[in-house]
Parts: C-alpha cells; sequence; structure tokens
C-alpha cells in the first residue's frame, strides 16, 4: 500500500472531505486507495481515494476561483501559485482512523512511502479488513446543452452508435473503468477522419489532427491512436472526466461539429 505524506492543515482538510484537490508541483500517475500519513508524525492517519491529476492551474485568477477545491486562502494563493504549487491531485473519500498506525519512515522519503506488509494489513483491518473504500458518488451534473442527439441507440460492445439521422454526427460511448483509471476513452474510429488517426506512438502520429473541445474542459489538437483507440494527448481527457465527474458505467457524447473539430461531454438524458 503506498503512503502519501502531507503536512497540516491541509490533512485535516482531506479527511474532512472540504479539501478535495491536493495541489503540488507535479503530476500524479498513482490512481486508487492509498493512505495518508501526518507530515513528522511517524504515522498512518487515514485513508482516501486519487481520482485523477488534472493539468496545472494557469492563472492566479483559476487559483482564486479554485479556493473551494484546494482551501488555500486567499492571503497565500500567491506565493503558493509563484512557488509552483499549481497541479491538482483530485482527492476523494478522506477517511480518518479511529487508531493511527505507527511505521518506519524510510530515510528520504518525502512524498510517497510504500508501506510493509503488516503496516499496510493494520491500516486496511480499520476499514474493515479491505482496502480504502472507492470513490464516493458525486452529484448529478447539470445538464449539458446539445445541439444534436441520436434518435435511437444500438448497444454494442462499449460503443453505443447513433443509427439514424444525424448520423455520423453524435456518437456516445459508455466509460470503463480502466479509461478512468488511465485518462482516456475508447473511440470509434469510423467516426473520424482517416487521415487523423495514426500509430501506436509518437513517431507514427498523423498527417492530420482534430481539435477536441472538452465541456468541462479545454481544447487540444491532437491526433487518435489507432490501436488503442483513444486519444493521444491523454491529460485533457482525465481533466474532463475527473471535472465532469464522470463514473464507470457512464455515456460520454462525442459530437462532430465540423469535419475536424469535435465536442466532448457527459450524456445526461440515457
Amino acid at each position: 500500500m503506498k503512503a502519501l505524506i502531507i503536512d497540516e492543515p491541509w490533512l485535516g482538510l482531506i479527511l474532512s472531505g472540504k479539501k478535495t484537490w491536493e495541489m503540488r508541483k507535479t503530476a500524479c500517475h498513482h490512481r486508487g486507495q492509498i493512505a495518508l500519513i501526518k507530515k513528522g508524525s511517524g504515522q498512518v492517519v487515514g485513508g482516501a481515494y486519487i481520482a485523477g491529476s488534472l493539468p496545472p492551474l494557469v492563472d492566479l485568477n483559476s487559483y482564486r476561483a479554485a479556493e473551494p477545491k484546494h482551501c488555500i486562502p486567499p492571503g497565500r494563493q500567491a506565493q503558493a501559485f509563484t512557488d509552483g504549487w499549481r497541479t491538482p491531485w483530485v482527492m476523494e473519500n478522506g477517511q480518518l482512523l479511529a487508531r493511527p498506525v505507527t511505521y518506519a519512515h524510510p530515510f528520504g522519503a518525502v512524498i510517497w512511502v510504500n508501506l510493509e506488509p503488516d503496516v499496510a494489513a493494520a491500516v486496511a483491518a480499520q476499514f474493515g479488513g479491505r482496502s480504502i473504500p472507492e470513490m464516493s458518488q458525486h452529484p448529478a451534473m447539470p445538464a449539458l446543452v446539445e445541439t444534436t442527439a441520436p434518435t435511437r441507440l444500438d448497444v454494442q460492445p462499449n460503443v453505443i452508435r447513433a443509427s439514424s439521422p444525424p448520423a455520423g454526427t453524435v456518437r456516445d460511448v459508455i466509460i470503463t473503468g480502466g479509461n478512468l483509471r488511465h485518462n482516456h476513452i475508447y473511440l470509434p474510429l469510423d467516426f473520424f477522419p482517416a487521415d487523423a488517426i495514426g500509430g501506436s506512438n509518437k513517431s507514427q502520429t498523423a498527417p492530420r489532427t482534430i481539435t477536441v473541445s472538452f465541456l468541462p474542459g479545454g481544447t487540444v489538437q491532437t491526433d487518435i491512436d489507432r490501436t488503442k483507440r483513444i486519444l493521444r494527448a491523454r491529460a485533457p481527457v482525465g481533466d474532463f472526466l475527473a471535472r465532469g465527474f464522470v463514473k464507470e458505467g457512464e455515456a460520454v457524447r462525442i459530437t462532430r461539429t465540423s469535419p475536424y473539430a469535435y465536442e466532448f461531454s457527459k450524456v445526461t438524458d440515457v
């Protein structure tokens, strides 16, 4: 079990559920359950779920607007932004242990600690002998504005195809647990221009790119990995899935707005 070292007051805010963005200087590639260590205490005091890592906040206005998520007070935000604490790690389901568990702190560890099996077992035992609980449920997002929608849905493995006009304009795809863990969405390749579909690595990028706008999220120019059937640019996908609170089994709507431009939004009407 991995454990993240966090100082106060941020740790207490995460464990209380008030702080859902842990601001760091680099992206987090780990997903799933972790233990939480109070910095300098030598103890595991709780647990949480890392749901994703978002792109760095680009300006101080964005930083200020995100205060309800990161809980950094206004008087400290400018310095935190200047010092590089701009990348949100999305934290869910923070839970305090009834009894802190002591561990042996490895020399030089400042961010992560890999807990010894006996320590990990003692932590898990306080959660009923299982790992730290999975992601919490989010409230439904407001309906997104859509200009077109399929009139009938034919369910196929992983993809729901629009089978009547405006066929070729809208496709809905089901999100899997693997999509959420790895920041990608499986795509129906026949819905995209052939010259925007490349090979399996960056040396085999396609001749053309498509413009993808995420609602909510940003806009990116990217091509498609034919082998994996995903957008080559993954970070904006992870940002969209996290911001939209998309869960396993829900659908994402892909709307083609022009031959080389698409919008991705969460389906709220099926």
